[in-house]
């Protein structure tokens, strides 16, 4: 069967993706890169924001009428949050759908496939979180851990690599859907982590991403040993042919400072941090549940900066909160000028069913207010952005390189034939375009920086 998977959203979907795609290969399918072309569309999907799940609505219009004039194909199916979120809504709406599946349920998938084939539709989902015992998710967890360490060890597809550190979250910021179409927070063995790592180095890995809702919250627990995020660095750090270790998201208010203590002395961990605030007024803070105050923020990231240095430091924003004042939101402005963020990630709020902000709080901004503050608060972070970038012209940054520039053949050259725009990331996680040979992709190259806007670096391959 030709397949097609849209992913959507955050790197813990695409990792689930990637996953997905590896065991549908080892079962015989061909993957192709268009949908017109496939025998099964599949969407994986976010339900974080309003727009994510409209373009995903958009989507399923389009091939539901594309399956009424094929006679029933091309299977459709719908994975990932809003599945789980919306799917009820989902198989009433759109007749065409033949699977649903939610994320603790995507290791299915194959078999799902089978049912739908079959002409049946396939529906894989939780049961909604307050009514879902605590051992229906130990059991996805049983189930998901095979299908995470199965993984082939050339489905990564470059050097680069998303390892799950977590699943779920018990955070329960008000306006957040994760602990309810993810389910609860459940670390992996550590064990399982190390042995995944060593086998995506046999496929040519050299830089890993642990991934967790709130990574730095990971805590595994055998017997009475307690293992954090600090004892999982340092047991990754010295596998051989690993280079480089990430770990986002990080949660501000649960931050042990023992990680930044062995993150200081680990040299494979990379300098950047990803810690949202979301807010840069306590007011706010509260309203959403984030179990924090702006100064301990700050005094977070200062602890980091001192510990690590050359840190590179990202943030995420919501701007338009129930109740967001102007002057809440330029506390956010001010925020993101004394923090210094390599870059952020803004958002306008747009409430989500099931949420405790959806139910108890007015969505009383404007779209109107809502874009102009998204717009302004952009503005201001490339600013912030422009500057930290601009001191790193001139310095000799290591690059690894991930390929071709996507915006390459779209401008002028005068590099020497057989070499193309490359782009690749240094450890702080500043993205670098170069001219370079197109077997450079995967390796590491040493980048002089010459130029510096907003959003990146440019610079020379330096000999």
């Amino acid at each position: 069967m030709k397949i097609y998977l849209e992913t959507m959203g955050c790197q813990m979907n695409k990792l689930d993706s990637e996953l997905v795609l590896g065991r549908l290969r080892a079962a015989g399918h061909e993957i192709v890169d268009a949908a017109a072309t496939a025998d099964a569309v599949l969407y994986n999907t976010c339900s974080v924001r309003r727009h994510a799940e409209e373009k995903v609505f958009s989507r399923l219009g389009e091939q539901c009428k594309r399956k009424r004039r094929g006679g029933g194909r091309p299977i459709v199916g719908v994975l990932g949050c809003m599945a789980q979120r919306l799917a009820g809504e989902l198989a009433q709406k759109f007749p065409g759908v033949d699977i649903i599946c939610g994320p603790s349920e995507i290791d299915r998938l194959g078999e799902l496939l089978e049912g739908a084939l079959a002409e049946q539709r396939q529906l894989a989902i939780a049961p909604p979180r307050p009514q879902r015992p605590r051992e229906l998710d130990d059991q996805a967890r049983r189930r998901l851990e095979a299908f995470d360490i199965s993984r082939p060890v050339a489905s990564a597809g470059g050097a680069q690599a998303f390892v799950r550190a977590q699943r779920g979250c018990d955070n329960f910021c008000t306006y957040c859907v994760v602990p309810y179409v993810r389910g609860s927070e459940q670390s992996r063995d550590p064990a399982a982590v190390c042995q995944e790592v060593r086998r995506l180095v046999d496929g040519g890995v050299k830089e890993i991403t642990l991934l967790g809702q709130a990574v730095n919250q990971y805590a595994w627990r055998d017997g009475g040993r307690q293992v954090g995020l600090a004892d999982l660095l340092a047991m990754l750090d010295p596998i051989a042919g690993i280079e480089r270790i990430r770990f986002v998201t990080n949660y501000p208010g649960h931050f042990d400072r023992a990680i930044l203590q062995v993150w200081a002395a680990l040299p494979k961990v990379c300098e950047y941090l990803h810690v949202p605030a979301q807010s840069g007024s306590d007011r706010v803070l509260r309203a959403m549940n984030r179990r924090y105050t702006i100064a301990e923020y700050l005094d977070l990231l200062a602890a980091a900066r001192q510990m690590v240095p050359n840190l590179s430091i990202a943030g995420d924003f919501i701007v338009g909160f129930p109740g967001e004042t102007e002057e809440d939101f330029q506390a956010s402005c001010d925020l993101v000028r004394r923090a210094g963020y390599k870059n952020s990630f803004i958002f306008r709020y747009s409430p989500r069913e099931g949420t405790v902000a959806a139910r108890t709080l007015a969505d009383d901004v404007p779209a109107a207010e809502k874009a102009r503050r998204n717009a302004e608060l952009l503005a201001v972070q490339n600013e912030v952005s422009r500057v930290h970038h601009q001191r790193l012209v001139g310095s000799v940054q290591q690059v690894l390189v991930e390929g071709p520039s996507v915006r390459a053949h779209k401008q002028p050259r005068s590099a020497p034939p057989g070499t193309v725009q490359l782009t690749g990331r240094t450890r702080g996680d500043h993205i670098v375009a170069f001219d370079g040979a197109p077997s450079l992709a995967g390796q590491f190259v040493n980048v002089r920086v010459t130029g510096a806007t907003a959003l990146a670096l440019t610079g020379e391959a330096s000999v």
